[in-house]
């Protein structure tokens, strides 16, 4: 066997070290209506469409004693579009700010490329915030062959299996066992087991670690070690095939896994 397709996810996978942009554009969204959420409120369901991402969160029962203690009533669907409305706007302002290239992008594009693995990605953005990434990424050298978002599957989103699939029969892969999904949040690693697909949790700069590139540089040796252990042990829990510190890692992974196996 050898991978013919890799598939990625976007924020906290390939550019945004943290996944920072959504976490801030849904707390101010959510501040913006008398709410206050939480980081790990948020990081929970991070990887959803953000649509029903915002559905996730408002249906907490946290934060629905506290809209019904500020507003005498429940949070209504009119509420959840007004807040998704919001949040979309700031956080379409906002994308430009974090739409770096993560560390070893560089060399794992250079390596598909060599070698000649299709790639593409899916993402809980949707169009018109991918839009806005995807030119920034390009300049930095990373032009994904196809991009799959829920606009694309009737709104199934991850941890479904649609958007990936889509992903597969445009890049022409169909055979799953061949093709690798690598995220940064475990409604990734669902979405590719959902898919039959190899599945790939990446550690250092992640929606599970949540910490800008910064702030991880910041801590010492022991506290980032235990962070990493944290993390890996959330992939582990659901199940992902391979867990890799860094991206830099992938060019390996990939070589490992499409060694010929030799006969007895």
């Amino acid at each position: 066997m050898s991978i013919q397709a890799v598939i990625f996810d976007w924020a906290g996978t390939t550019i945004d070290y943290g996944s920072r942009a959504p976490i801030v554009a849904f707390q101010k969204a959510f501040e913006n209506v008398g709410i206050a959420i939480t980081e790990a409120e948020i990081r929970q369901d991070m990887g959803l469409d953000k649509y029903n991402h915002i559905q996730k969160i408002i249906s907490l029962p946290a934060v629905q004693n506290d809209w019904q203690a500020r507003f005498q009533v429940l949070p209504t669907s009119d509420d959840c579009d007004r807040i998704y409305r919001d949040f979309k706007a700031i956080l379409l302002a906002s994308l430009t700010n974090f739409a770096k290239l993560k560390p070893g992008m560089t060399s794992v594009i250079d390596y598909l490329d060599d070698h000649q693995i299709a790639y593409g990605t899916t993402t809980g953005y949707d169009s018109e915030m991918l839009s806005i990434v995807l030119p920034i990424a390009v300049k930095q050298g990373y032009l994904p062959a196809v991009n799959i978002t829920s606009d694309q599957t009737n709104g199934i989103g991850r941890p479904a299996a649609a958007m990936l699939e889509l992903a597969c029969d445009q890049l022409e892969v169909t055979d799953a066992a061949t093709v690798m999904k690598v995220g940064d949040s475990v409604n990734d690693i669902l979405e590719g087991q959902n898919a039959d697909a190899i599945t790939v949790g990446i550690i250092d700069g992640s929606n599970l670690m949540g910490l800008s590139e910064a702030e991880f540089n910041s801590l010492s040796e022991s506290d980032r070690a235990a962070l990493r252990t944290q993390v890996a042990q959330a992939y582990q829990k659901v199940g992902a095939d391979y867990i890799l510190e860094s991206m830099a890692e992938l060019p390996a992974l990939i070589d490992s896994i499409n060694q010929p196996v030799a006969n007895d």
